[in-house]
């Protein structure tokens, strides 16, 4: 299973996760390498807002970061392994874990 996957899986404990921490916006990295920089989390009240017009998506923020991880995952197929990190403004700015999910590798069997 792609990290990617596993993170999607995991949509509903995030949110929760990310309503607890309140980060105003999230860090995307995938293998070591910076995806998303700043992504701005859309409050509760905007993302209903959003959902009222026809045709929209996303009414919640569960289903907000599960259309954002399948976009990044078309996007970066290949990742092995993926965290996203909270931030907050600052100089530097803070960063703290959300999440992480990786590949597990095979160990190789030696003769």
């Amino acid at each position: 299973m792609s990290p990617w996957r596993k993170l999607i899986t995991l949509a509903p404990a995030l949110a929760a996760k990310v309503r607890a921490m309140r980060p105003p916006k999230l860090r995307v990295v995938a293998d070591g390498r910076v995806l998303y920089w700043a992504l701005a989390l859309p409050s509760e009240e905007d993302l209903e807002a959003h959902a009222a017009w026809p045709g929209q998506n996303a009414p919640s923020l569960e289903a907000w970061l599960v259309e954002r991880l399948a976009f990044l995952e078309e996007a970066w197929p290949g990742a092995q392994e993926v965290e996203l990190l909270g931030v907050w403004a600052g100089n530097p700015p803070r960063l703290e874990p959300v999440a992480r999910a990786r590949v597990k590798r095979r160990e190789e069997v030696g003769a």
